[in-house]
């Protein structure tokens, strides 16, 4: 019989699936547009068209929501996985980002 894997996440995910532009290493580089999965306090997953991320790539992202404004976010990719996929460790964050993922928290 298999090993079953603690859950060792500090916090609950929210499924989110909203299209946001990623930018990934160089803020110059022309951004990637992915979906973003799911996000949590701690950390955002998202899913890209190609696997072209790498772990320990820095990642800026904004997007708009209804009701709240502009979140903006940043931190280094934590994990990836195949299918396009990537975990961003999320390191700072304005208010209004904080602020929506609380309320999607507590929802």
């Amino acid at each position: 019989m298999g090993q079953v894997r603690k859950n060792r996440r500090k916090h609950a995910r929210v499924a989110v699936g909203l299209p946001v532009e990623v930018h990934i290493g160089d803020a110059t580089a022309n951004p990637l547009i992915v979906e973003l999965m799911d996000i949590a306090p701690g950390g955002i997953r998202f899913r890209a068209l190609s696997d072209e991320v790498r772990l320990g790539q820095r990642a800026k992202f904004t997007f708009t929501v209804a009701d709240h404004g502009q979140c903006a976010a940043e931190g280094a990719v934590l994990r990836t996985q195949p299918g396009g996929v990537f975990i961003v460790a999320l390191e700072r964050a304005n208010r209004v980002f904080r602020d929506f993922v609380l309320s999607l928290v507590a929802a």
